[in-house]
């Protein structure tokens, strides 16, 4: 990559395609209700303050986008993961008879979930009813409802839709209104929904419950909210990935077949577009799409300013790839680049086969892209093989870097173009010191400070092995406040060459022999087969392996942007943890 000596600057504004609510999700809308289709996921009000990603504030400024009214009262509420027909009203003066129409009971409500277990408990033809009494806990900051005689009347009718082995389809209509009341009353007759661990179910990509009819007679309203494809397609078992994508990554674009059954690709993206709208002017690189987080699998897209990089890791998703780019293109992206992710030694693969330098639709982006990210900018590169220069799944953790640097002495590995470098420079690090082997990556990295105003003799670039690198550290007794170790899953140079897991334990051993009293490791690693519980366990055999004592070590929280794998045994790839010295 090429750098001119300035920069132009330009204008910034919120990109078209971040809207706080999708249209094809609104089953209802007049001057007294409004009835929306809820995605998974989302809280009805809530939910994290500085996000404010709640239905009701989303419907809001929605509304307000149309030149109406914003107000709306909750008279219904679903669980975080329970999708579906969600009814508010917008008329104040209706108030008081909806509120007694609710609390009566006598609104229409029914839910369809998928279970599974002992499905003896479940009559084969015809309406059963359950009759229990809840009660509701709440320990260790988690809400909690059981079976109690001490607790409140629940009723729920119940019928068999379909059954598939020791997995069923069940209409649910409760009569009573009670927290966690469906979920409960299943799980405590052995047959949990799917995706509700709280309970006791099944890994699942979602909490498979769904409110798909409401109807209320004060204001003669019946709507129906679709059913998901994925409660059909979890009814038999789920489909196996593919583990290799090399044949697949050498084969035409033309597309042959599409994402897995049940996967609704225009309703897929116009949600995940909709979830990202809360940090619509907190960056201008954005982690679009998160795979199976997204209900995609496979299919991986980061934003930079209006350009689109479309990454793919199954063959399912390269066929689909024109489609989404298509779909990009139509929502306003200028231009999408597309990136094949092989699961194997990349020394063996055709960089520009999978990673073309040219753009796959659209017009092609800058040869110097600058995008801002908080008060930070950094300059990426599109066309520059796998990688962009940013890694935007780590942004969440460059402010945490920007905000506790003041005063520290900074080490960076593996330091790429040293975003958190510029972080906790930024922040106010007396120094920083980035560690890296491309001499290339490097001079990136300097530009990168040199764009932030921080460039100077405190920040130092040297060209090294980051293992050789602290061995010698380690012997000359330097001593680190703050220690980032985000490294490849696999790299060589010359003869020697990494792993994660053959080395990355004995790195952090290292690196935290490196660290102060009090220091903080940031442990980053994205490799794909190493579980959050085996990466934390590396950690904590790396300290006792340095003789160093943990006052804590806790997992950094899953950006906005790459939402959870819900279901996926390993969960998502990227697993970060702050480990912090006593």
């Amino acid at each position: 990559m090429s750098f001119p000596d300035d920069t132009p600057s330009y204008e910034w504004s919120p990109p078209s395609w971040l809207v706080p609510w999708c249209e094809s999700r609104v089953l209802h809308h007049d001057s007294r209700a409004l009835v929306v289709d809820k995605p998974s996921g989302l809280p009805v009000h809530g939910g994290n303050p500085e996000l404010v990603g709640d239905v009701v504030t989303r419907l809001g400024a929605w509304l307000e986008s149309q030149g109406e009214d914003a107000y709306l009262a909750v008279h219904q509420r679903l669980d975080l993961g329970t999708s579906g027909a969600l009814f508010l009203l917008r008329d104040a003066d209706l108030n008081k008879r909806v509120a007694e129409e609710m609390e009566a009971h006598r609104s229409e409500r029914s839910y369809v979930a998928v279970v599974s277990g002992a499905l003896g408990a479940l009559e084969k033809r015809g309406w059963q009813v359950f009759d229990d009494r809840l009660l509701t806990r709440k320990a260790h900051g988690q809400l909690r409802v059981e079976v109690s005689p001490r607790g409140k009347p629940a009723r729920t009718r119940c019928r068999v839709l379909e059954r598939a082995g020791d997995r069923a389809l069940l209409e649910l209509r409760p009569e009573t209104g009670r927290t966690h009341q469906l979920r409960v009353q299943l799980a405590s007759r052995g047959m949990p929904i799917l995706g509700d661990t709280l309970y006791g179910g099944q890994a699942a990509p979602r909490l498979l419950l769904h409110c798909q009819r409401f109807g209320l007679e004060t204001l003669d309203l019946r709507v129906e909210a679709p059913l998901p494809g994925v409660f059909a397609e979890s009814l038999s078992a789920p489909p196996i990935e593919p583990t290799s994508r090399q044949e697949a990554a050498r084969r035409s674009l033309t597309p042959r077949s599409s994402l897995p059954a049940g996967v609704d690709l225009e309703r897929s993206l116009d949600d995940a577009l909709c979830l990202r709208w809360p940090l619509r002017e907190a960056s201008e690189a954005l982690r679009l799409v998160h795979e199976q987080g997204d209900g995609l699998p496979g299919v991986s897209i980061d934003a930079y300013r209006r350009w689109a990089v479309l990454s793919v890791y199954t063959e399912a998703a390269l066929d689909a790839a024109p489609s989404i780019a298509d779909q990009l293109i139509s929502r306003g992206f200028q231009g999408v680049y597309l990136k094949q992710r092989v699961r194997a030694d990349l020394r063996r693969e055709d960089q520009l086969a999978l990673a073309p330098r040219e753009v796959f639709r659209g017009e092609p982006a800058p040869e110097t892209l600058e995008v801002r990210e908080g008060s930070m900018r950094f300059l990426v590169d599109l066309d520059d093989g796998l990688s962009t220069g940013l890694f935007v799944d780590q942004r969440d953790n460059r402010a945490r870097v920007l905000g506790s640097s003041r005063g520290l002495r900074v080490l960076n590995l593996f330091s790429y173009t040293c975003s958190f470098s510029v972080a906790a420079a930024v922040g106010g690090a007396r120094e920083t010191v980035s560690v890296d082997l491309s001499a290339r990556y490097l001079a990136w990295g300097e530009r990168n400070l040199a764009l932030n105003a921080v460039a100077g003799e405190a920040q130092k670039l040297l060209r090294a092995n980051a293992g050789d690198y602290l061995r010698r550290a380690r012997k000359r007794g330097e001593r680190f406040d703050l220690i980032i170790l985000d490294p490849p899953s696999f790299g060589s140079h010359g003869k020697k060459s990494f792993s994660i897991q053959r080395d990355y334990k004995l790195l952090a051993s290292d690196a935290l022999a490196l660290l102060t009293r009090g220091g903080r490791l940031l442990a980053v690693t994205n490799h794909r087969k190493t579980s959050a519980q085996r990466f934390m366990r590396w950690l904590e055999e790396a300290a006792r392996d340095a003789r160093r004592e943990v006052a804590s070590l806790r997992e950094s929280p899953t950006p906005h942007d790459c939402p959870a794998w819900l279901g996926a045994a390993l969960g998502s790839p990227t697993k970060a943890f702050w480990l912090t010295l006593r």
